[in-house]
């Protein structure tokens, strides 16, 4: 692995002669694969034949991978384009001695080209693509990675800064062969990046940083295939034997540990319950390379500093970096992401500072956890750094001998299907086909969209094609979606078996459809034999829709549950309606607290809203983007808060499975925090209160309530309440 750094400055460009030492372009990093090589290092001598005469063991070009596109990317592109004609200069003149020599193989055109990962969009991360040369040309092919929205694809939010208002040139114009595809939060199975033939290839893990907007943060590591030692036929082993982790932008979840702290934090943990800050050092645990944003010291972040303050800002501290980095085993440290403010002399400072900190640490630490000394060194723009996914073969590297991963298969775990390759059946009779077809299109993710209503039709479409996913509405023409995925299991094979099916309930029904018997329990039990992948229970967002067929598409775990529906909720609905505050206009007796909510917990949003069959209708509101009046119920957190009859906190709803890839938190509004508290009355001539609705407190940031802010909430609900069993009582 060859990582060269090409930008590392934050927030503008900085041409400036005090700053030249470590740069003044934006973010851009450049990872380049091992490539083809020989495995028998101690047996060939170095008279490989792959790759070539006179490589190291036969090292060739690798895979190409680059970490974001901010200012640094110019003079990326004009390398890789060098590259690209020197080489087709060579293999143009071997093309012609082979010419002369009928005897001699015809040399295959080379591809060009790589994976661009994208951390976020804002704009010093991405300002370099519209400069970015490979991208223009029609000899690259190119997938560019970056976070997954459902308002917008990573396609679209790159193409904004590239209208005409702004630039001459638009996306679309590029003539690379590019695929967009979004990403989520993968700690764990993560993708793999390589070209087929490769010794070796990189699985990537993305990890959601806590920045201003959705934000990922990347860790590489470098797997080595291993022939078997007996000489046998057998696949290839997996060795780990590098890795990089690339995080910038990103700020403490608990701002207290800006100043330090977080080695004693982990050291208390539960295993089973960590907080936001133990699991980032998690991810980060004994990676050769951690290039993290380090934008400043906690003397400027200080809160005390009240409006100068860097708190909020979405960076990180140096003391914060070191100590995550030191917990976590990191081998070396690069200090990312320098500020714009901060000249050479400033930054050696910073260094040396940094330095002593990791110092201390393992004064204080070394013996209790069995480190060895982190080596802490600032990214500086040209700057390059290998690390050997080979290593690992020498017996000396007895440490790296304990990462091995036994009788693994790349291929077993190893998203094969090329995405342009990838086709989608929808079985739609009840389900609006063309929005859906428009976004899984324009998102290239698919190649095509096949939408059938027959279940005829579906059946010999499947068995003609085998789609990658298929989607069906509950109710068919001539059957049922139950009906045809029964079809598929059983009769087309180990493809019939294995695909993805979704299976969308019909809208009001709430039940599945009755193919095997007369209780739920045997339906449910008929949807596990069938191994359908989710059965979505109607109404349906179209947000949430297209969300479920995108995870499904990408094989990644959905991070957005929808809440289920309470067990009184027929009673519920009744007694919503029978307020008459659906679609009634404002309120000042309701505005008046929506208002009082919003100042007093210092939040940009509070509303009021009452929950219908399929949607939330917003009452009263303060800072809800365009004024809407209501959302559909799916993507509302308030459909959650109503299940319980206590205030319900998400701290961060990055951190939280049951939020992280709503569509509110990755686009707008972004929220991050939230409060809601159920509004619960008493139906006429009932005992019982239900729950109508939420008042609810939204903030961009991350944050918690004190035990004071959830007694205020609590009493502005009950205000609420009280206006509206008011409001029945002269029904």
């Amino acid at each position: 692995m060859k990582i060269q750094i090409w930008g590392c400055r934050g927030s503008i460009p900085r041409p400036n002669p005090e700053m030249a030492r470590y740069g003044g372009n934006t973010p851009c990093i450049e990872v380049v694969t091992s490539g083809a090589r020989c495995n028998k290092l101690h047996e060939c001598n170095g008279n490989c034949a792959i790759g070539g005469e006179g490589n190291d063991h036969g090292n060739n070009d690798g895979h190409r991978i680059i970490l974001d596109l901010g200012s640094g990317a110019f003079d990326l592109g004009h390398k890789i384009l060098g590259e690209m004609f020197q080489k087709k200069h060579k293999l143009d003149k071997m093309h012609s001695e082979s010419n002369d020599n009928s005897s001699s193989p015809v040399t295959p055109q080379p591809k060009f080209g790589g994976s661009i990962l994208i951390t976020h969009t804002h704009w010093d991360h991405i300002q370099g693509l519209p400069f970015f040369l490979p991208l223009y040309l029609p000899q690259f092919e190119w997938t560019i990675y970056g976070p997954r929205g459902v308002g917008k694809s990573i396609q679209e939010t790159l193409s904004g800064q590239m209208q005409y208002d702004y630039f001459p040139v638009r996306l679309g114009d590029m003539k690379s062969n590019t695929i967009y595809l979004g990403l989520s939060e993968d700690v764990r199975k993560g993708f793999w990046l390589g070209d087929e033939g490769a010794s070796t290839s990189i699985k990537v893990t993305t990890k959601f940083l806590n920045h201003s907007v959705l934000t990922l943060g990347y860790k590489l590591e470098e797997f080595a295939r291993v022939p078997p030692s007996d000489g046998s036929t057998s696949v290839c082993r997996l060795e780990r034997g590098v890795s990089l982790a690339y995080i910038t932008d990103h700020e403490p979840f608990d701002h207290a540990l800006a100043n330090g702290g977080i080695v004693d934090s982990c050291l208390k943990a539960d295993c089973h319950h960590l907080t936001a800050d133990q699991s980032h050092a998690q991810f980060l645990k004994d990676i050769d390379i951690v290039i993290h944003d380090c934008q400043y010291m906690f003397s400027e972040y200080n809160p005390e500093l009240g409006t100068k303050s860097k708190e909020n800002w979405g960076h990180s501290t140096v003391e914060y970096v070191v100590e995550v980095a030191y917990y976590a085993n990191v081998k070396q440290l690069l200090l990312f992401h320098h500020d714009p403010q901060r000249n050479d002399d400033q930054m050696d400072d910073l260094l040396q500072f940094a330095r002593h900190r990791a110092e201390e640490l393992e004064k204080k630490f070394g013996y209790l956890l069995g480190r060895t000394p982190m080596k802490v060194d600032a990214a500086r723009e040209g700057d390059v750094y290998e690390l050997d996914p080979f290593v690992f073969i020498d017996p000396e590297y007895s440490d790296i001998q304990k990462r091995r991963i036994s009788c693994l298969s790349i291929e077993s775990d190893q998203y094969t299907t090329t995405p342009c390759e990838l086709t989608v059946l929808l079985g739609f009779d009840e389900t609006e086909a063309e929005p859906i077809c428009n976004e899984l299109l324009s998102s290239g993710l698919v190649f095509e969209v096949k939408v059938l209503r027959n279940s005829t039709d579906i059946l010999q479409y499947a068995k003609d094609t085998h789609p990658f996913l298929i989607v069906l509405d509950e109710h068919l023409i001539g059957s049922t979606g139950i009906d045809v995925c029964k079809e598929i299991r059983t009769t087309m094979g180990d493809w019939g078996r294995d695909v993805s099916i979704l299976i969308i309930g019909a809208p009001g029904s709430g039940e599945l459809v009755d193919t095997v018997g007369s209780t739920e329990e045997s339906n449910e039990q008929t949807l596990e034999w069938l191994n359908v992948d989710d059965f979505i229970h109607g109404p349906v967002s179209l947000a949430y829709l297209i969300t479920r067929i995108q995870v499904s598409l990408l094989r990644m775990p959905l991070r957005w549950q929808r809440a289920p529906l309470p067990s009184y909720e027929l009673q519920r609905l009744l007694t919503v309606q029978s307020t008459g505050l659906l679609d009634s206009p404002p309120e000042e007796r309701f505005d008046r607290i929506t208002r009082l909510c919003s100042a007093m917990f210092d939040v940009p949003i509070s509303t009021l809203s009452l929950m219908d069959y399929d949607r939330a209708y917003i009452k009263s509101q303060v800072g809800v983007p365009g004024g809407i009046t209501e959302t559909p119920r799916d993507v509302t957190f308030c459909s959650h808060t109503i299940l319980g009859d206590s205030i319900m906190v998400v701290a961060d709803a990055l951190q939280d499975e049951r939020f992280a890839d709503n569509p509110i938190v990755g686009g707008p509004p972004f929220v991050r925090f939230y409060a809601g508290y159920p509004i619960r009355v008493i139906p006429p001539g009932k005992k019982d209160k239900v729950a109508i609705g939420t008042l609810c407190v939204i903030d961009y940031k991350p944050r918690d309530f004190n035990d004071g802010e959830l007694q205020a909430l609590k009493d502005f609900g009950a205000m609420v309440e009280s206006e509206t069993e008011l409001i029945l009582s002269k029904k």
